[in-house]
């Protein structure tokens, strides 16, 4: 049985995918033209809402493996991985909070944010154990 550490994990991490769709389904018609925008710029017109959507499911698709691979394989080095893809996004969105603040990046402040929280639970001492392949003081 998964400790209660890990069961937070996933509740938390699986919001933060959530609210990270929610996120782009809202503000999909602003996302779309930019990206059009952008490849529009680079000889590439067309192209930009078929990337956006591509780069949301190849985003989706690893975070998913991710979660698997921690929460129901157990696999301790995908928690490193997590830990730093989750850095990368917080530098990345640090950096586009120097463009200005609008909903998508509201969204996203609140994924991350989610996510930090879900890596924190990975670390405690319940689901280290869990990890190491042996039992907490709970019993769990």
């Amino acid at each position: 049985m998964k400790p209660a550490s890990i069961r937070t994990f996933d509740w938390l991490f699986l919001g933060s995918l959530g609210v990270t769709l929610l996120g782009i389904l809202l503000n999909f018609g602003t996302l779309s033209a930019q990206a059009e925008t952008e490849f529009a710029a680079q000889g590439l017109p067309e192209m930009g809402t078929g990337m956006l959507i591509g780069a949301l499911v190849l985003s989706l698709a690893i975070s998913l493996g991710l979660w698997f691979l921690i929460s129901v394989l157990r696999i301790g080095l995908a928690r490193w991985a997590l830990v730093l893809l989750t850095a990368w996004s917080i530098l990345t969105t640090a950096k586009s909070l120097e463009l200005g603040f609008d909903s998508t990046m509201a969204w996203g402040l609140l994924a991350t944010v989610m996510t930090v929280a879900a890596i924190w639970f990975l670390f405690r001492p319940d689901a280290r154990a869990w990890f190491a392949g042996t039992r907490g003081e709970s019993g769990e």
